[in-house]
């Protein structure tokens, strides 16, 4: 989602920058995003904290408030998907496998 709309904004993604969470992905306020996705991710409280606020810094409370919300929720679209067992179309496959070694997501424990 985040590619396709990135692009749809004209202001395209550099994903491999988002894997490697470093940088600022090309995006208005990307360093901070990608610091702050990477700390909702940890389990150390002082870093989200110190993300959060450097996020509200440079991009406002609504702004860190929306990129929680997004976090938020596509967590809850894989514990859902999840759950069901849905899996990708087969047709998708190649474009999922050259991604998914893109952005180094093998190891994810919900990798299949």
């Amino acid at each position: 989602m985040l590619s396709w709309s990135s692009i749809e904004s004209g202001t395209p993604a550099d994903l491999a920058a988002i894997a490697e969470g470093e940088g600022d992905a090309g995006l208005p306020h990307g360093a901070e995003i990608v610091a702050f996705a990477e700390a909702i991710g940890g389990w150390d409280d002082a870093a989200l904290a110190s993300a959060r606020a450097r996020l509200v810094g440079v991009a406002g409370e609504a702004f860190m408030l929306d990129a929680a919300a997004v976090v938020a929720n596509f967590e809850m679209m894989t514990r859902v998907a999840d759950g069901t067992g849905a899996r990708f179309p087969a047709d998708t496959a190649a474009f999922r496998t050259d991604l998914d070694a893109r952005l180094d997501i093998g190891g994810f424990t919900s990798a299949r």
